[in-house]
């Protein structure tokens, strides 16, 4: 819960100065709050949309759906919705989603819930005049793996994906998923491999040990999945952050860089993992990001 508070206050502080992002258009927005993308019970299968008001372009709004943090135990839609808010400003449909919380739902049903969520997004394309060729994710922390993990798997070999899913292999979701164009994650864990085999850190989301769960551990790295076609990336993080160290980030980024993937770098001088979130800086590099490659 402190956490998810602090992610709050964060979220409202960090986008405070709009007048220093670029081009700033500051459009009205309108918001419908809780829609639902999917039947999970309760909060868990809702979303906001974060929409500008007015005639649509011919050719749709670029969308970028938004994940947020909290450990994959903890967190909602509501603490990154400075972020969802600051997008929409900017010209963007923002489809702020809610999830599956661990422990009660472990991996890999956080996973499917952003399938899910890009499921519904199709589906509702017409009704929000969004343009599907540039769809983007946006997500930070827990949300960042999460975003970086549905990207990075989405052109591997479906048993790789079902891997990371509850999905079966003949589901025909999988054929239905639109392309996501770009990622922006910040302070994002990537690489669960070589963690100590006994360490139960994290048993209460990997369902066990690196020992009892080798495949989940491996599976639910972004970095083992890095390849040519994963789309676009921008990676934040804080340079002194203890709660996910940036080694997992730059690996994540040589990975994709190997791989021949575009991916970016921003590394946030003295910065710990609350304080990235918090900084302006951040805000307005995710807006830069997806203002150059969605627009």
């Amino acid at each position: 819960m402190l956490l998810s508070a602090t992610l709050a206050l964060a979220s409202r502080i960090a986008v405070a100065d709009e007048a220093a992002l670029p081009a700033a258009p500051n459009r009205p927005i309108e918001s419908t709050a809780d829609q639902r993308y999917c039947d999970n019970d309760g909060k868990a299968g809702l979303c906001d949309v974060l929409s500008p008001t007015g005639p649509p372009p011919a050719e749709g709004y670029p969308a970028i759906i938004v994940v947020h943090g909290g450990g994959w135990m903890s967190g909602d839609k509501w603490t990154v919705e400075g972020y969802a808010k600051l997008l929409a400003k900017q010209g963007f449909v923002v489809i702020n989603m809610n999830y599956r919380l661990a422990p009660a739902f472990k991996f890999p049903s956080q996973v499917d819930d952003v399938r899910a969520a890009m499921l519904w997004v199709k589906s509702s394309a017409k009704r929000w005049s969004i343009d599907l060729s540039r769809l983007g994710v946006f997500g930070y922390s827990a949300g960042g793996h999460l975003t970086a993990l549905v990207a990075s798997l989405a052109d591997e070999p479906i048993e790789r994906q079902t891997a990371a899913s509850d999905w079966p292999a003949s589901d025909e979701r999988w054929k239905d998923l639109p392309k996501i164009r770009a990622i922006c994650v910040g302070g994002p864990p990537c690489d669960f491999r070589t963690l100590p085999v006994d360490n139960t850190t994290l048993a209460y989301f990997l369902g066990g040990s690196r020992r009892e769960k080798p495949g989940t551990y491996v599976a639910a790295s972004p970095t083992a999945h890095a390849s040519p076609d994963d789309p676009v990336t921008q990676i934040i993080h804080g340079d002194n952050d203890i709660i996910v160290p940036i080694k997992t980030s730059k690996e994540f980024h040589a990975a994709q860089i190997a791989a021949g993937v575009d991916s970016r770098m921003q590394v946030m001088p003295g910065q710990g993992h609350m304080l990235t979130f918090l900084n302006p800086k951040t805000s307005e590099k995710v807006v830069e990001f997806f203002c150059d490659v969605l627009k």
